[in-house]
């Protein structure tokens, strides 16, 4: 990344003339461009009028003795009684008009002289605040603007600076770092919305080509009486399954579609009856399907209507009924939801589920753990991604959306989703909310 600092390239005739003056290297060492600038303005003004005062002194005192030597020439000096006293001339050889021509001419050039000292000294003070208040923020703010209309972003902008100009520079750097941020999400959901819509086209044109297969079929052999009826039943209900397959794509691009307008909304629930809540789940989800649901607390009804905690913290102590955890209960068991129904499809036949509260980062995490044969080291590193489906996986139902689904869901309420594998083997999902 290209960095726009503070230290342009100097000539050496530049260099040259800052030694000459000394003033530019003075504020320089004096951190003059620290100063804000009221303060570096009445700073500098003071400075040139001590400079004026100096310069005006020195010509003062030249067109004074100018004026001396003028007058010794039409005036002569007489000491009487003591005093010295001037006596004019007179008007010989012309004397007089000389005399009046001389004086005017000084008299003159001193005010132009001094006119000239106050509109140089302005000027200079001009020049030095510009040069050294001005020019370089400007510049760096110049050739910024115009990489960012360039729609160039790869670069830093830095001002080594305190006054107004750099806290200007920070809040620019400040701006172009988010529009490059921003850039930096748009394109990757861009990407992702590209992958998703090659994904959801390729996943389409199997149920589509068989559908097509089948109708072909019909078409050729029904007008002729040879389709068999238990054949011709067997077919249709081919055709309704890949027409309930795609009927659930369509369902899952829609849910994909909507997660990015859920908004997170989290309210005081009562953690005895929202883990109630989660057990009442977990037990429909797995009705009738074999497999055991194991809560690491025993959340029974007595363990609910008793004193005694049931949710553990990350500390010594503990939640116990009546206390309250602010979440979006919906997120969190939409979550839940599809973390169970994902280890119902790969589980042996246990299922254990473990929820705490971490004080430290207040955060409400849920564990689902399996006794599958778990992740391999691809899906442990695409398990999240939208339309990934290992290798196990061989449910056409299921287009590879859950985990990503749960990973986009507790992202939005402020958490993360992690993918391992638990000390026997089997799958762990690791769901964690800000709370």
């Amino acid at each position: 990344m290209g960095k726009i600092d503070c230290k342009p390239l100097r000539s050496r005739g530049e260099n040259k003339k800052n030694g000459i003056f000394g003033i530019y290297k003075l504020l320089q060492n004096l951190r003059f461009k620290n100063m804000t600038i009221p303060q570096a303005f009445i700073f500098l003004t003071l400075i040139m009028l001590i400079a004026a005062i100096a310069i005006l002194s020195i010509e003062f005192t030249i067109f004074e003795n100018l004026e001396k030597e003028a007058m010794s020439r039409y005036f002569e000096a007489v000491e009487v009684s003591g005093n010295v006293l001037y006596v004019y001339l007179g008007d010989t050889n012309g004397k007089s008009a000389g005399r009046g021509a001389t004086l005017d001419f000084i008299e003159n050039w001193k005010m132009i002289a001094f006119l000239i000292t106050a509109m140089s000294l302005i000027i200079c003070e001009a020049y030095l605040f510009y040069r050294l208040k001005l020019k370089k923020p400007l510049n760096i703010l110049n050739i910024a603007s115009e990489k960012i209309a360039a729609n160039d972003l790869d670069f830093r902008i830095y001002y080594d600076s305190g006054d107004e100009m750099g806290r200007l520079c920070d809040s620019f750097e400040k701006m172009r770092a988010a529009l490059e941020e921003n850039n930096r999400r748009m394109w990757r959901s861009v990407e992702e919305r590209r992958r998703i819509n090659a994904a959801f086209a390729h996943d389409l044109r199997t149920p589509l080509t068989v559908l097509r297969g089948y109708t072909d079929l019909l078409e050729k052999y029904l007008p002729q009486d040879k389709f068999p009826k238990e054949k011709l039943i067997a077919t249709v209900s081919k055709m309704n399954k890949h027409i309930s397959r795609i009927e659930n794509y369509v369902n899952s691009m829609n849910t994909l579609q909507k997660l990015e307008d859920i908004s997170v909304c989290p309210k005081p629930v009562e953690p005895c009856t929202f883990l109630q809540q989660l057990k009442e789940c977990a037990d429909m989800l797995t009705y009738g399907k074999g497999i055991k649901v194991c809560f690491e607390k025993d959340l029974s009804t007595e363990d609910f209507s008793g004193d005694k905690p049931f949710l553990e913290k990350t500390s010594d102590k503990k939640i116990c009924p009546g206390s309250e955890i602010c979440l979006d209960s919906e997120i969190v068991l939409q979550v839940f939801e599809n973390l169970v129904s994902n280890a119902v499809r790969f589980a042996g036949g246990k299922i254990e589920v473990r929820c705490n509260f971490d004080i430290k980062n207040s955060s409400f995490n849920i564990t689902v753990s399996d006794d599958g044969p778990g992740f391999t080291e691809e899906e442990l590193e695409k398990a999240t991604e939208p339309f990934y489906r290992g290798k196990k996986d061989a449910d056409d139902l299921h287009f590879g959306l859950g985990l990503h689904i749960c990973k986009t869901l507790c992202e939005k309420h402020g958490g993360m989703l992690l993918v391992r594998n638990n000390g026997s083997g089997g799958a762990m999902v690791t769901a964690i909310f800000a709370c």
